[in-house]
């Protein structure tokens, strides 16, 4: 992992979301591996007020353009302020919707890693509404940590002492396993596989089909295994966390077509936007 994309809008949220990136990038820098946090900032654009005189439209887009400009001075800034810090920056700025110019600034750039920060959600419609972060999370074609700001300026600590990988053990998930066992070997984290048995989840095959395969690649002392039985997955996932105090959970999503995301929306997606601890989501190459 040797590029890490940092969206920014220069918020609190975006402060956590630089504070994991740091965290990370410092680990590969003090091995000596060359690393480099790429920050973005997105200027929204205008969108005219069709009850305003026609004169006032220009006047608005003016102030979109003064925006943007403080928006790459921002970042112009930070970027020095993490060079002094002893870290390698780089930045770009995007004119758009934030999340898709986020994703095509990943396309472009090819990051190793995006780390993005998610807004606390305390309504209905803020759920409802959704957040960039958990779009980008569904949609960039490389993982997504997604970094929550908590209620009253709460936070989770920047550490990785323990990461919980949510497995459902019904499709060989080794090739997503990878980077995870890398990860904490590298921050020499406990690693613990947790699979939530729930009456909404299929449970077509035997589970130690899959460990066994799981262990033969990476070894029985690697992890630990945990089966939590839940009324539902996200609930289930919820209370292990709270209850082992994982700093990290890992999600693996898989691209479904549009009838399947309709009618059972994504639990990933659900996760990153209601876990307290950050979610770091990888994607599944099979379909179903």
């Amino acid at each position: 992992m040797k590029n890490i994309l940092v969206p920014t809008d220069f918020t609190g949220t975006s402060d956590l979301a630089l504070a994991w990136a740091k965290y990370i990038t410092k680990n590969y820098l003090n091995d000596g591996l060359e690393a480099t946090i790429v920050l973005t900032h997105v200027t929204q654009p205008y969108i005219p007020d069709t009850t305003l005189p026609t004169g006032e439209v220009g006047a608005g887009i003016m102030a979109a353009q003064e925006m943007e400009d403080v928006g790459e001075l921002n970042l112009r800034e930070l970027a020095e302020q993490l060079e002094r810090e002893g870290f390698r920056t780089r930045i770009e700025t995007r004119f758009g919707s934030i999340d898709s110019e986020i994703v095509e600034v990943a396309d472009e750039l090819q990051p190793d890693l995006i780390v993005m920060g998610r807004s606390h959600i305390d309504s209905f419609f803020d759920w409802l509404a959704g957040s960039s972060a958990a779009d980008v999370a569904m949609t960039a074609h490389c993982p997504v940590l997604v970094v929550p700001t908590l209620e009253e300026g709460k936070h989770h600590p920047v550490r990785l002492e323990t990461i919980a990988y949510a497995t459902q053990l019904e499709f060989d998930e080794n090739h997503i396993l990878r980077p995870v066992v890398d990860l904490a070997r590298r921050f020499q984290s406990n690693l613990r596989l947790v699979k939530i048995k729930a009456l909404n989840q299929p449970n077509v095959y035997d589970d130690r089909q899959f460990l066994d395969q799981i262990e033969a690649e990476f070894g029985r002392n690697r992890f630990a295994e945990d089966t939590v039985d839940a009324d539902n997955v996200a609930e289930g996932l919820t209370k292990y966390i709270h209850r082992h105090q994982v700093d990290l959970l890992v999600m693996a999503t898989r691209e479904r077509d549009f009838l399947s995301k309709l009618l059972n929306p994504s639990l990933t997606k659900r996760m990153v936007l209601s876990s307290d601890v950050p979610v770091l989501v990888y994607h599944a190459k099979e379909n179903y």
